[in-house]
């Protein structure tokens, strides 16, 4: 290691460990389950008016730990994991395995980011710019009434910053690791009330990041701006429009020699990607009266993906071939409006009810290319798949929550939402032997569906002290097929044809209690078990050398059953705070061909604990610590039948970090290391055709923080 690396590390590890200086108190709590203001309902109100499990994490406790990217901050929180089946990392929530890029939502402001292409669909988290987070908000386990399709695992909102006062600040972070790597984030916040009726705000982040495994570099920026308008002392208008551009470069998967000897080397593959993602958003809330309000929305948000360069090898007649895929790229877009009233009726009562439309449009450009010459035989091949998705969608809802006395209130709600589906699909073969070109006929192929989709939930809740309360919820959720699962091909005709789909059905029972005892000690236990009918799953080679095929079809139950316990205290006037978290969860296939057979990419025990520490007013350090249960890979699935098998273990691991924050009038300087004992781990493992990605080892930041 290079002697100023190794000085520099010593140092910052000293640092953390021993520094004794002044310190900001901790008056945020770091996962809080008192009164916070949340959007649940969609309409902004305590935590404790919402008769369900929420979990807010507030934003400043994000950015005093340094993390460099959302998923990084997401991943050490209780009850959220990640999965990742072969395209990169989606949020998983209660086992939803592959499919938690389609059952589990994630919001920006309300509005739905994930990817209407859910076979090649990875939601956008990398877009989001960490330090324009005010809040998350997490609600584990459904919320169909209020959200709509793919709310089986939960819902993940993100509140992003509203600062309407004058605010300037610069911020400069960088990091490490072990071997090198060297990375960074340079950005720039502000906002300006112009007058007493506009207010402009921005924040502007670039990055230059290189990853733990070589060849990994991803720069970029993001800028988040934002005009708040007050039209009149009862109503208020934003307007936002954010820019996120990135290119990556990877060198793809190691084999599992090569991860266990050294997981940082290249792989074999070359790949750039360029990634751009423009967003428009228009809010408006009046209130009329204390009686009734309403809130508006409307936004458009477009992510292109290209494959700049992108380089791999495949074995052909026992030969090493590369296959290009330049050219190729994805592209998503989502319009949509909605309109929501709200009419408080009597204290603590309310009635919700609104309108939503979304139209999201997908296409998928798909080119691989790749040329045989050798003695006696020459061939190049090229085969182009394009598709046009599309996803029009109309929904009407209604919540109520009646508050009856003092102990017992209820909630309940009901959905309607009707989809039509449209799908264009075109393959073209294009073959030249020996130098001349085989014939070819373009395979087309269109389908036009509809979808009616009913959600329904029932909350009754009892609040036994003035802290605590349990309550108990039904929910009838739906997660409607998406574009592309409407397509099948034949094995042996090589043709199109569509799938009869049913949308997935799901019912979930939860039970739920939370206190805060002695003012210090606060706890929340859930229990929750989902049964899932007609779940969607997938059979097939779509990489044949024969000739692609693959099926769409309804499987026939799957059930998931778990428990969910999150503990906080608050000691010394806040001066001490320890949390703790631990999550169950039984995911398993529970009829059909694949019965008894546990979910894949899901783990039976996340455990998370943490202590923070302010030594004095200006200095505080923490620890967090996280535990991940070793889970099933993907195995191998049957071609005909279905039937999982030689599904192996994905390791166990614990992550350990460590962090100062420390403050000086306007300046805050942040240090830590994270995955303190380099615990090695795989983000990605696909045993069968011996593909692995490796996690971070052990990474080090410093970041600082001006305030004018």
């Amino acid at each position: 290691m290079n002697p100023s690396k190794r000085v520099l590390k010593l140092s910052l590890l000293v640092f953390l460990l021993s520094t004794s200086i002044n310190a900001q108190e901790l008056n945020d709590k770091a996962i809080q389950m008192q009164k916070v203001v949340v959007s649940a309902t969609g309409f902004e109100q305590d935590a404790d008016s919402n008769l369900r499990n929420v979990i807010i994490i507030d934003g400043k406790d994000l950015e005093k730990k340094g993390f460099n990217t959302l998923e990084q901050a997401l991943e050490r929180i209780s009850g959220i994991s990640f999965v990742n089946f072969g395209l990169g990392r989606n949020i998983d929530m209660r086992g939803q395995g592959s499919k938690s890029n389609i059952a589990v939502k994630v919001m920006v402001n309300g509005n739905a980011i994930n990817v209407l292409d859910n076979s090649h669909g990875v939601t956008p988290l990398e877009s989001i710019n960490l330090n324009n987070i005010e809040r998350i908000e997490i609600i584990p386990g459904g919320g169909s009434v209020l959200y709509g399709s793919g709310t089986r695992g939960g819902v993940v909102n993100i509140i992003t910053k509203k600062q309407k006062s004058d605010a300037f600040a610069l911020n400069l972070k960088g990091s490490s690791y072990d071997h090198g790597n060297l990375g960074g984030n340079l950005g720039v916040y502000g906002a300006k009330k112009i007058n007493n009726y506009l207010t402009f705000g921005f924040d502007i982040q670039g990055f230059n990041r290189n990853g733990y495994q070589k060849g990994y570099n991803q720069k970029g920026y993001f800028a988040n701006t934002k005009a708040y308008l007050n039209t009149g002392d009862n109503s208020d208008l934003t307007l936002s429009y954010n820019y996120f551009e990135s290119k990556n470069t990877s060198s793809g998967y190691l084999t599992k020699a090569q991860v266990q000897s050294d997981p940082t080397q290249k792989g074999s593959n070359d790949n750039i990607t360029q990634i751009n993602r423009p967003e428009i958003t228009l809010d408006y809330h009046h209130y009329f009266n204390d009686l009734y309000e309403i809130q508006f929305g409307a936004f458009w948000q477009n992510q292109k993906i290209r494959y700049l360069k992108d380089t791999s090898v495949m074995t052909y007649r026992g030969m090493s071939v590369p296959v290009y895929q330049d050219g190729s790229g994805f592209e998503d877009t989502l319009t949509g409006i909605n309109l929501k009233n709200k009419i408080n009726y009597k204290d603590d009562s309310y009635f919700i009810f609104g309108y939503e439309f979304a139209n999201h449009d997908a296409k998928r450009t798909s080119i691989v290319h790749y040329d045989v010459n050798i003695p006696g035989f020459q061939m190049s091949h090229t085969m182009t798949t394009l598709m046009d998705m599309n996803k029009q969608s109309h929904s009407v809802f209604a919540l109520d929550s009646h508050q009856f006395n003092d102990i017992f209130s209820i909630s309940g709600g009901a959905r309607y939402e009707y989809s039509l589906y449209d799908t264009h699909r075109s393959y073209t073969s294009k073959m030249i032997m020996f130098g001349r070109p085989l014939p070819s006929t373009p395979e087309l192929f269109d389908t036009d569906n509809t979808s009616n989709n009913f959600a329904f939930e029932i909350t009754p809740n009892f609040k036994y002290s003035d802290t605590g309360n349990v309550y108990v919820k039904y929910e009838r959720g739906f997660i409607s097929p998406t574009p592309a699962q409407f397509v099948n091909k034949d094995q042996a005709t090589q043709k199109y044809y569509a799938a009869n789909l049913d949308p997935e059905i799901f019912d979930t029972f939860e039970l739920g209690i939370s206190d805060f005892w002695w003012d210090f000690y606060g706890f929340n236990l859930t229990l929750f078990y989902t049964l899932s009918k007609d779940e969607i799953s997938y059979l097939g080679n779509p990489h044949a050398t024969g000739g692609a095929f693959w099926k769409y079809y309804n499987i026939d139950q799957t059930r998931r059953l778990g428990a969910e316990l999150n503990l906080h205290q608050y000691l010394f006037n806040d001066s001490l705070i320890i949390k703790e978290s631990l999550s169950y969860l039984d995911a398993k296939i529970s009829k059909g061909v694949n019965d008894g057979l546990r979910i894949p990419y899901v783990s039976k025990i996340k455990a998370t604990a943490g202590v923070e520490y302010a030594w004095s007013k200006n200095f505080s350090s923490y620890i967090d610590l996280s535990y991940f249960s070793r889970a099933k890979d993907g195995g191998v699935i049957n071609e005909n039948t279905g039937k999982m098998s030689r599904n192996s273990w994905i390791k166990d691991y614990f992550l350990t970090d460590i962090g100062v924050n420390y403050n000086y009038k306007n300046l805050q300087i942040l240090a830590g290391i994270r995955n303190l004992f380099d615990k090695k781990y795989y983000t990605y493992q696909d045993s069968i055709n011996d593909q692995y990605l490796a996690g971070n080892g052990r990474n080090y930041y410093v970041e600082f923080k001006y305030a004018f």
